[in-house]
């Protein structure tokens, strides 16, 4: 990229996550020039470390948080129609034991609030099962003490995808949004600010003049401050959350357990064929480039799911992968980690914009207002005039689309059932895209494990339409393959090998990429 190619634009925007993509997608569709940089690849932050949920928040319902509750859950309404082949309803049982610091009749008022504040736009009424009936809906929970069990409905997301598509539709309406691209200087101006940054894949510098600038770096935001020359904010206050993905506990239904030690939430969710369990909340002032899970929190997640469920195997050599993020939520002095506001925060100064705070399932939310300020300081109105929408977004009904087109498929190029469904829930309407590229060069028909539904026209996809540059930017964001039992092996073999002849790797390339994505995984294969 050089820096001919853009010289001047209405809006910059540092930091490629959910609540970057988002406001490139609608400021880009509302008629505004747009540049976005993020330093590593989308989502390889925050947006693709979360517990994989858009979801009201039903424990900030004790905070009094009602009306953070209240957006959460109407832009959990619009995500599942916005992207259904991302955002998908999924039920949670909710048990309550004898000696819970939350009894079972707060439980049962906390549902309730929970049903109303969703309103016309919940997924369906909440249920309170007795002892008995709640084993026979999770046989493997623990029944001694069991004195009832909620359930309830949320919704799972596919995070990383989620940024991706928001990123594809901020290019498709003319933004130009760049990974690995780092910012290395601001310039503020009286009307403009400069931007100056690097390329990774070519090493050249380049530099733009931007009426705005929005700094929507997440945990990174304090960092990105002091290119602003405001080293003296303290932006965001990072918070550490932890996952762990184990065997499958259950199938049909996610869990909420009350964890006894410190009063917080986790969850257990059933996830690409095995379960999620996340997560945990402390402070990290440390570098977030190096977030890691530690030990400590892996066997806090163990102990308090083994609790729950304690016929399950959770040995720690049972946990198949393991990751961490930094929530960026808006500065706050003192309290517990778990006590600070999720709510988001808008920062103008002149034409620079800061965006901290907030959850992914609000970033729609939050792009919309932070679009009005910048509309409103360059004194202009959007010209979008038609609903939102993602490339992905079916153009059919999304049950229909997933009954009607994964046949076509089926049929028309020879695939699997288990793999039209898994191109239908990863690509939505972009799916044919994969196999059409499939159908032009069989030999990309090829799985890249024997038991799992991944071929490699899609890692050929992924480089050559959704810019991923890197072996890591494929398998643990693209595919998600890389917190699998099959992570590693034949199939980071041969999506390497794809890679090298796609990208003019060298050998010493590929083997560097294989070294890089192993250490991205947790525990290392």
């Amino acid at each position: 990229m050089k820096s001919t190619e853009i010289s001047q634009v209405d809006l910059a925007i540092i930091g490629g996550g959910i609540n970057g993509a988002g406001l490139a997608a609608l400021a880009a569709r509302a008629g505004l020039s747009v540049a976005l940089f993020e330093k590593g690849d989308f989502a390889s932050g925050t947006s693709s470390k979360s517990t994989k949920l858009a979801h009201g928040g039903i424990r900030y319902l004790e905070q009094y948080r009602f009306s953070l509750v209240f957006e959460a859950l109407h832009e959990r309404h619009r995500l599942i129609e916005l992207a259904p082949h991302l955002v998908h309803p999924v039920s949670f049982l909710l048990p309550s034991y004898k000696g819970d610091q939350r009894p079972a009749w707060m439980l049962k008022i906390g549902l309730w609030l929970y049903d109303l504040l969703a309103g016309a736009q919940n997924i369906s009424r909440h249920r309170w099962f007795s002892p008995g009936q709640a084993l026979r809906q999770a046989p493997d929970l623990e029944p001694q003490n069991l004195e009832g069990c909620g359930l309830y409905y949320d919704a799972q997301v596919n995070d990383a995808r989620l940024a991706l598509e928001n990123i594809l539709a901020a290019g498709e309406s003319g933004a130009r949004c760049f990974n690995y691209c780092r910012v290395t200087q601001i310039d503020r101006q009286p009307s403009q600010v400069r931007v100056f940054f690097q390329d990774e894949r070519s090493g050249e510098n380049g530099a733009l003049a931007a009426s705005c600038l929005v700094n929507a770096s997440g945990p990174w935001a304090n960092l990105t401050a002091k290119l602003m020359a405001e080293d003296s904010l303290q932006l965001v206050r990072p918070t550490r959350g932890t996952h762990i993905v184990v065997p499958e506990v259950l199938r049909d239904n996610a869990v909420l357990v009350m964890s006894r030690e410190d009063n917080r939430v986790i969850f257990i969710i059933p996830w690409r064929g095995y379960s999620l369990v996340g997560t945990t909340d402390l402070d990290d002032p440390g570098d977030p480039d190096k977030v890691r899970p530690t030990e400590e929190e892996i066997g806090y997640l163990l102990k308090e799911a083994s609790r729950v469920f304690p016929k399950a195997s959770w040995d720690r050599g049972r946990v198949i992968a393991a990751f961490a993020g930094l929530r960026p939520l808006a500065w706050s002095e003192g309290g517990h980690a778990s006590s600070v506001s999720r709510e988001d925060k808008i920062l103008a100064s002149g034409n620079l914009f800061t965006i901290v705070g907030g959850k992914l399932t609000t970033y729609h939310s939050m792009a919309q207002k932070t679009l009005g300020l910048i509309l409103g300081h360059l004194g202009k109105k959007s010209q979008a005039h038609q609903p939102d929408r993602l490339p992905g977004t079916p153009l059919k009904p999304w049950e229909l689309f997933l009954r009607e087109e994964t046949s076509l498929w089926v049929s028309a190029y020879g695939i699997q059932r288990e793999q039209a469904d898994h191109l239908a829930h990863l690509y939505g309407q972009r799916a044919e895209e994969v196999l059409r590229l499939m159908r032009s060069e069989p030999r990309l028909s090829q799985r890249l494990h024997p038991s799992r539904p991944e071929i490699l026209a899609q890692v050929a996809y992924a480089v050559r339409t959704e810019k991923a540059l890197h072996l890591e930017d494929v398998l643990l964001r693209r595919l998600e393959i890389g917190y699998s039992r099959e992570r590693w092996g034949e199939a980071a073999e041969k999506a390497s090998r794809l890679m090298m002849e796609l990208l003019g790797w060298d050998e010493a390339k590929r083997q560097a990429e294989m070294d890089q994505y192993r250490q991205r995984l947790f525990p290392a294969p």
